[in-house]
């Protein structure tokens, strides 16, 4: 339930907080004294459509924030999971917007997008006013209301149907994976193309590197052959000019003198050593040029390798590993495909025996819905005579698949809510219903008896009064008590007789304070005054006093018959 709606800068308010409580909530005051400003900030922070000429004038923002207490449910637990929502013992809803635009929502401090608020506080509340905010107008809806209704037996009911579905679902998919024989026999061949192709490729790794590689070098042959054999001339010369031939010549001219100092021994053996390894280099370099001369003579053979490499990798993957991969599993689809008649064989006969079942778990599912929906429809226009609405007529539509192919997890049914508010008129989708007060009082019904099943915390009438008059307002009054007794209720109403019924007294009004006008709201501890008023006011004061003390005598009766 909502216990506290902190408003800033909406519209005539201020700053305003308003502690709420659990049972029935009534807000009343004056016509333009900001009740609807109340249920617009809180359509605002669960999610409608922010409009900025909600922003006081003068201010740059608006904010509201919502604080739930007594509001973990399944299905909010299942939500949060879903959206990663740590649960904490408070639910703190914040939204806040800008005259620039700017829209902010945040739940338990967490900055979250405008679906996922909405998602939430679709669980958290139910709106019926004029700006809607209604589970049950939703056909989708409808199913989940009636198998709730129908209570343990049906959710097993449903839960087995799953269970079954769930069971068909994988074998189909097993047979799906494997495809009919001429699919498989198909498939086999592509298969055994794609092996074949990759293994005669027999691509190494880093082979395509290494290709590259021998074709730059070919593709710069002259280049390099130039430059070895310049740098091998150079060292080795022509006619005893080359390096290797000066440094012979070096040494035996140290070789002559070697007698005169000490020293040229070591010089002359330094020389000999460069003279070898000059050599060696020369050895290297006429080993490069005689394989330069081979790479030429395969070049053609290297781009047809090449071709080959890039061919299988571009094919099957992109990367040597990605191959590897892609070879691993297709050898162990084609075994799986080779031997796929017996498996087959053994997958249809299990699909037959889930189809069946599946089958035999829908038409029980539905037999109990239908069930329910008879009790339902019972209960419906009991409740709808009691409204005033007697020559209603109310229906469950359930539209079964024939087909197993059309049964999902929540069985074969289609359910929608269908209804004529007149004798004589046609039954209509109940989100077609076009009278408001046909509309209060059909919500307000079918409200009542959902009210411990739908697991919607706090329900919101804004209004719930409208074509509403005479003795049908007495009895509106003890159904919005009744579902008041199962969760917490917030009625915006200028009814005498709902505002009597008041487990907690609100009362709007409005004030100027220096040169702005204001609007404030106080819990009433005695509210026979208000009450008077909605009665008729300051003409009828005499009168209207002692009704309204009768009026909230009736009401306290009627509340402690409820508690026996």
């Amino acid at each position: 339930m909502i216990s506290e709606l902190s408003i800033e800068n909406i519209a005539l308010i201020d700053k305003l907080e308003l502690q709420l409580k659990s049972g029935l909530n009534i807000l009343s005051g004056e016509t333009g004294a900001g009740k609807s400003i109340i249920i617009d900030s809180l359509n605002f922070v669960l999610g409608e459509r922010a409009d900025k000429s909600l922003i006081r004038y003068g201010t740059d923002y608006a904010a509201v924030q919502a604080v739930f207490e007594d509001y973990m449910t399944p299905a909010v637990g299942e939500y949060f999971d879903e959206m990663g929502i740590s649960e904490d013992d408070v639910l703190i809803i914040r939204r806040k917007m800008s005259v620039d635009g700017k829209n902010e929502c945040r739940i338990n401090g967490r900055a979250v997008n405008l679906s996922v608020l909405r998602g939430l506080t679709a669980l958290l509340v139910d709106i019926h006013g004029q700006h809607e905010h209604q589970s049950l107008l939703n056909p989708k809806n409808h199913i989940w209301l009636l198998d709730s209704m129908g209570g343990e037996k049906l959710i097993a009911a449903r839960y087995d149907n799953a269970l079954a579905f769930d069971n068909y679902r994988s074998i189909l998919l097993e047979l799906n994976e494997l495809g009919d024989k001429k699919v498989r026999e198909r498939r086999l061949d592509i298969l055994a193309f794609q092996i074949g192709d990759i293994s005669e490729a027999d691509v190494k790794e880093g082979e395509e590197e290494e290709l590259l590689a021998g074709r730059r070098r070919i593709r710069n042959m002259e280049k390099i052959l130039t430059a070895l054999e310049t740098a091998k001339s150079t060292l080795e010369g022509y006619e005893g000019t080359g390096v290797s031939a000066a440094l012979k010549n070096a040494s035996a001219n140290l070789g002559s003198i070697v007698d005169f100092d000490e020293e040229l021994p070591d010089i002359q053996e330094r020389l000999l050593s460069c003279k070898a390894e000059i050599q060696d280099i020369c050895d290297t370099l006429s080993e490069k040029v005689d394989q330069l001369g081979f790479d030429a003579r395969s070049a053609d053979k290297l781009e047809e390798r090449l071709e080959i490499v890039r061919s299988i990798l571009r094919k099957y993957g992109g990367t040597y590993e990605a191959v590897q991969k892609f070879y691993q599993e297709i050898n162990d689809e084609f075994d799986m495909l080779s031997n796929a008649d017996e498996a087959v064989e053994k997958l249809e006969k299990e699909l037959k025996k889930a189809s069946d079942e599946l089958k035999n778990k829908a038409e029980k599912l539905t037999k109990l819905r239908r069930d329910t929906a008879k009790e339902f429809e019972k209960a419906m226009l009991k409740e709808l005579a009691d409204l005033g609405m007697n020559g209603s007529t109310f229906e469950v539509n359930i539209e079964s698949a024939k087909d197993v192919y059309n049964i999902d997890r929540h069985g074969a049914d289609t359910v929608e809510f269908l209804i004529s508010p007149n004798v004589g008129e046609p039954l209509k989708p109940l989100a077609k219903i076009i009278s408001g007060g046909e509309m209060s009082r059909f919500m307000l019904a079918l409200k009542n008896i959902v009210a411990k099943i739908d697991g919607i915390g706090t329900m919101v009438f804004d209004e719930i009064d409208t074509g509403i008059s005479g003795n049908i307002s007495a009895v509106v009054s003890e159904k919005m008590c009744n579902i008041s007794r199962n969760r917490q209720v917030i009625a915006v109403t200028h009814m005498p007789s709902l505002a009597a019924m008041a487990d907690n007294h609100y009362l709007i009004a409005k004030s100027t304070e220096n040169g702005k006008t204001l609007t404030h709201i106080t819990l009433l501890d005695d509210d026979t005054d208000e009450l008077a008023r909605l009665i008729g006011g300051d003409s009828y004061s005499q009168y209207a006093i002692p009704h309204a003390k009768e009026m909230r005598a009736w009401a306290d009766r009627y509340k402690a018959s409820l508690q026996k």
